[in-house]
């Protein structure tokens, strides 16, 4: 008979927090203290450092998670994992009216025709969290919240979509999650239209702020960050960007970089060389009011000749950066069929997705971290 030897709990605890969730969701049922050990705020932050991004899918019909292994690899094992969706899913609908993304470590998923809902979902530990508004013309835009305070207040950013009127006519509106209520604000000053097709497609959420790229002159190609910081409720821009569009359909992709930074990638339509930049320092929420002290470096330029194009896709290119790596996740060019790209100095790897069943017009794809938070019990 095999003799059996108890670890030491800080090393039992130690292992556990390098498990992926979805493991440990189903270990709680293992011993009470597992069980405790899960919902104690020391270690689902030490579990949280240690999680390694993930790409979230959203087709027709299911919900997946893009695990990648052995990120050291420039060749790794690559898994696709069916997320049970509950009362999360698209029923077959229009994608183009879909929204997801992510608002610090848990999924925003809002889909305008279907009963107007939005939706705050943490997938591993099934916990969703429902907001609901009844105006039928309330399109929302994101998800943030007041970071003035010591507790999270949600509010939904949108317009008032009027059929039949311009959009200098349409109203810019705030939806508060904890009063259930609907109210107007004023447009900034600086800009007719703030809420652009190109800011819906392509937005990130940091510090309860949302961020997007505007262009301050479409002649020149100058592009800036802006930004909607919910706690004053205004409009305003952030910061300049390190480099312009040197053509109007070279491509800009905004994205969150080691949690708390940003990062942007530049594709060059011509050459389809891909520059990486990233902010040397955090955005805290004190630079919130105004970024012209934020500093960019460029990480790394990425000049393969088989990169794929991403101008011109029905939905933009999501990345992360992982130690000089790029992890993208866009259509190919030839097949249309979703795929994983990882770029890496002169090498670019191509892994279609399920063996080619997920079509890249058929889906919606964003980066997450996967963790064991857990979402308020109110909403505001």
């Amino acid at each position: 008979m095999a003799l059996q030897v108890k670890l030491p709990w800080e090393l039992e605890e130690d292992i556990l927090s390098r498990l992926p969730p979805q493991s440990l969701v189903r270990f709680r049922t293992v011993s009470k203290q597992w069980n405790s050990v899960f919902n104690d705020k020391t270690f689902i932050n030490n579990h949280l450092s240690r999680s390694r991004h993930q790409f979230i899918l959203l087709t027709t019909s299911k919900i997946y998670s893009i695990d990648i292994i052995d990120h050291i690899n420039i060749d790794p094992t690559i898994r696709l994992h069916e997320i049970p969706t509950y009362d999360i899913r698209s029923r077959g609908t229009d994608l183009n009216r879909t929204i997801l993304r992510t608002c610090d470590e848990f999924l925003f998923y809002n889909y305008k025709h279907w009963d107007n809902k939005t939706a705050l979902w943490s997938p591993w530990l099934r916990q969703v969290r429902w907001i609901e508004y009844k105006n039928q013309e309330f399109c929302v835009f994101g998800l943030g919240y007041d970071n003035s305070r010591p507790q999270k207040v949600y509010k939904i950013l949108g317009h008032m979509f009027c059929h039949g009127k311009v959009l200098r006519d349409q109203k810019v509106a705030i939806y508060e999650c904890a009063s259930d209520s609907l109210r107007l604000i004023d447009r900034p000053e600086d800009d007719d239209w703030p809420i652009t097709e190109a800011a819906k497609r392509s937005n990130v959420s940091l510090n309860g702020n949302i961020y997007w790229l505007a262009c301050s002159n479409y002649k020149t190609h100058d592009y800036y960050i802006r930004i909607f910081d919910f706690s004053t409720e205004n409009f305003k821009p952030f910061c300049l960007l390190p480099c312009k569009k040197n053509h109007g359909i070279d491509e800009l992709i905004l994205a969150v970089y080691k949690e708390d930074r940003f990062s942007l990638l530049k594709q060059c339509n011509v050459t389809r060389e891909i520059e990486i930049w990233v902010t040397k320092e955090r955005i805290s929420n004190n630079n919130g009011n105004g970024g012209e002290d934020v500093e960019w470096i460029k990480l790394m330029t990425l000049s393969t000749t088989n990169l794929p194009k991403l101008f011109g896709k029905s939905y933009p290119n999501s990345y992360f950066i992982y130690e000089k790596t790029l992890y993208m996740c866009d259509g190919d060019d030839e097949t249309a069929l979703a795929c994983i790209y990882i770029v890496r100095e002169d090498l670019c790897k191509k892994f279609q997705i399920g063996s080619g069943i997920v079509s890249n017009i058929n889906c919606r794809h964003c980066v997450y971290t996967p963790n064991l938070l857990s979402l308020p019990f109110i909403i505001g």
